[in-house]
């Protein structure tokens, strides 16, 4: 292995897990066929699912590096010991890997469907204008809540092109839409709980959410996006394996509540898997 790709590797456990990107991508094309063949699209070949998975990893590793480059300055603050910040990769290296996937996100949306093709690319100029956080996004930056909001809607985004690619036409049923937001409440979910710190963890620019509300305001946080996810995929009409929701709820129920109750780095790690549990597990409802 060279010496890139063993640096490569290391940042990828520390800052884009593939391992368990991989299972929650692959918890949404399953909800994502799931969701499809309820509403009549029986004919999409499953190597259309595969192809839009690696695409999403694309994106999705795509926006991680954007986020590197925009955050260079404050982590060289707050988080010295962040793998761009210690040397371990260069920006140049991370540019260029980055735009390498987002055109592997473009081609791929491209081959299955022209339009998606497009509001993909659209999509990929968006995430590269946050960078240079030009107009009002620049306005946005230290406006903590409306600022996060607007990020989390490119993965609403993602997920609506997706579609597109899948069915050729952006005129769905009220399940897909549904679906998509279900989806979108999700990822949030995910997000929030990520930046559910330890006292420890905490930094004078106040980047978490825990450092806004606190432990239990976070947590708060989570459960509501949880239960909106929940609540839109009731809205689509499917039936609901109940005994996989109630497993995911309760899980994550446990981990908010050890976490609020004493926010160590260990309970901050619990909270978060427990969130991925809970991802994975609310979806696979939809499957079974």
């Amino acid at each position: 292995m060279s010496s890139l790709a063993k640096r490569l590797w290391i940042y990828q456990k520390e800052r884009f897990p593939l391992g368990i990107l991989t299972i929650t991508t692959a918890a949404v094309l399953a909800s994502t066929f799931a969701v499809l063949e309820w509403t009549g699209y029986y004919d999409i070949p499953l190597w259309k699912y595969v192809a839009l998975g690696v695409a999403g990893l694309s994106f999705m590793l795509h926006t991680r590096i954007i986020d590197e480059i925009r955050d260079k300055e404050v982590d060289d603050v707050h988080h010295p010991d962040r793998p761009v910040q210690r040397g371990l990769v260069s920006l140049r290296e991370l540019t260029v890997l980055g735009y390498a996937n987002g055109g592997v996100f473009i081609c791929i949306h491209a081959l299955l469907d022209p339009l998606s093709g497009l509001l993909s690319a659209g999509l990929l100029l968006y995430s590269i204008v946050a960078r240079y956080e030009v107009g009002p996004l620049a306005w946005l930056k230290p406006r903590f809540w409306l600022y996060n909001v607007v990020m989390l809607g490119q993965m609403l985004l993602l997920q609506w092109i997706a579609y597109a690619a899948l069915t050729q036409t952006l005129d769905w049923p009220s399940a897909i839409w549904m679906h998509g937001w279900g989806i979108w409440a999700l990822t949030a979910q995910i997000e929030v709980a990520r930046k559910c710190l330890a006292p420890d963890e905490e930094t004078t620019y106040r980047d978490s959410y825990s450092s806004r509300v606190g432990s239990w305001g976070s947590v708060g946080i989570v459960l509501a996006l949880t239960l909106l996810a929940l609540w839109a995929f009731a809205a689509t009409g499917m039936p609901l394996n109940r005994g996989f929701l109630a497993a995911g709820l309760g899980i994550l129920l446990a981990g908010a509540w050890i976490y609020a109750r004493n926010p160590t780095r260990s309970a901050s790690k619990l909270l978060q898997l427990a969130a991925v549990i809970a991802y994975v597990l609310s979806q696979t409802a939809l499957w079974f």
